[in-house]
């Protein structure tokens, strides 16, 4: 299997994989594209109580997410692509020069140097997978912290740089400190030049307040939304869920089209053009070779990150699609994040956390295909043997209304008004629920 990025139209190539550092380095590309733009996201109430870190060497305009719960430093023009906890910065879709930074909450029994190790290994499986090697050399300490110099090869690529790890303050409930994991690399030939700009990525690295999401449940869908969020549209198998003056989108879709929109891209295609939404640069296609399900159906995934235009606005958007294809015709789920181009950059980690929590009241027969939507964004994590907990969620209830929220961890205030906790902005402690 292979993976392609920057080709079109909606071609089923390769493998998911995409916005980790194997798939950056071992094929030469990263889905994502567009400019960079300033964050449009407001920030909780809790700010004051969660340590910002403002490295000396941080010389780049910040790019902040508020869902995820972080800041990082983000060349002009330059992309930020967020999942499963991964921050990547990269120059163009090329891949070839770029920053990837992955924080861990420093639980008993992690250490800086620990975590250095155990993830450059699991990198350089990774990297194996994809067909190429990525060797490195420990480098004197600084400060007491672990870096190396690192350098990637396959017959398509050849690229060099620098790993290291930092200590960074984050209060939660787990720990009060995070490492930080950030490797940048480019092509030997361009590192010299830029190898300052690439460290800066990761120098401006810091954890901010994250929002809640609250979780809502009705006749038909479960969801979640952040502040300032609403419904826009919602039958029985579809619902819309915008924001930012609907300049952001979140979709999901269960259809049923005629027998000969039997693949992911012609499904997609139809739903498109129907949706009046166009296509005008696909930034990255993954999917997974067919499959023959039990009923005898051909089911097929594809991923697609693409730049369009939708209502006017020229927008950047990931598309998930799921397609069981048979006699009587195809059906399937479709699940969209989309937001203008200037938004992109600090929504797009929290677009892909409503993405993948809607959950449709699906009838028994179609139980298969529900089970196979949950698995889409927890497939890299189930990959990865590290503490990441600060990406993770707990789920909370307000004692006072009954509403539940899904709260990062970085929303965690340890000097809260009635102690330690999570708090809605009007100061409610929230009570931690058990899965």
């Amino acid at each position: 299997m292979t993976k392609r990025c920057g080709q079109g139209p909606l071609e089923p190539v390769g493998r998911r994989q995409w916005r980790r550092f194997a798939s950056v380095v071992a094929t030469g590309c990263l889905a994502s594209a567009a400019a960079a733009g300033p964050a449009g996201a407001t920030v909780p109430h809790s700010a004051a109580t969660l340590t910002s870190f403002n490295s000396p060497s941080c010389s780049l305009p910040l790019t902040h997410d508020s869902y995820q719960g972080f800041h990082v430093g983000v060349p002009q023009g330059w992309d930020l692509s967020t999942l499963d906890g991964t921050v990547s910065v990269a120059e163009n879709t090329s891949g070839t020069e770029a920053a990837l930074i992955y924080p861990a909450a420093l639980t008993s029994g992690l250490t800086p140097s620990s975590f250095f190790a155990s993830y450059m290994r699991y990198q350089q499986q990774l990297v194996a997978k994809g067909g190429a090697s990525l060797t490195f050399q420990m480098q004197p300490d600084v400060g007491g912290l672990p870096r190396a110099s690192v350098r990637v090869q396959s017959s398509r690529l050849n690229v060099v740089g620098e790993a290291s790890v930092t200590v960074l303050p984050l209060h939660t409930q787990f720990s009060s400190k995070e490492a930080v994991f950030s490797v940048y690399w480019a092509p030997p030939a361009r590192l010299a030049a830029d190898a300052a700009m690439l460290a800066a990525i990761g120098h401006c690295y810091g954890p901010e307040p994250a929002s809640l999401f609250q979780v809502f449940r009705d006749q038909s869908f479960t969801y979640i939304l952040p502040p300032g969020w609403t419904t826009f549209d919602e039958g029985q198998d579809n619902i819309d869920l915008r924001g930012y003056a609907n300049r952001a989108d979140v979709s999901y879709l269960f259809f049923g089209l005629p027998a000969q929109y039997n693949t992911p891209s012609l499904a997609l295609s139809r739903i498109f053009a129907v949706d009046k939404v166009t296509v005008t640069s696909v930034l990255s296609t993954t999917s997974s070779p067919p499959q023959q399900t039990s009923s005898g159906a051909v089911q097929g995934v594809e991923y697609v990150e693409f730049l369009g235009r939708s209502a006017g606005l020229t927008i950047h958007g990931l598309v998930y699609i799921l397609t069981d294809s048979g006699s009587s015709g195809t059906f399937g789920v479709m699940r969209l994040g989309a937001a203008t181009t200037d938004l992109w950059n600090s929504v797009n980690g929290g677009l892909i956390e409503m993405m993948g929590s809607i959950q449709h009241s699906f009838v028994q027969d179609l139980e298969d295909i529900q089970r196979l939507n949950q698995q889409w964004q927890a497939e890299s994590a189930q990959e990865a043997n590290f503490d990441d907990i600060i990406n993770g969620q707990q789920l909370v209830q307000d004692p006072s209304t009954g509403a539940f929220y899904e709260a990062p961890y970085a929303s965690y205030e340890p000097n809260g008004p009635n102690g330690p906790g999570y708090y809605l902005p009007n100061g409610q402690l929230l009570n931690p629920v058990s899965h």
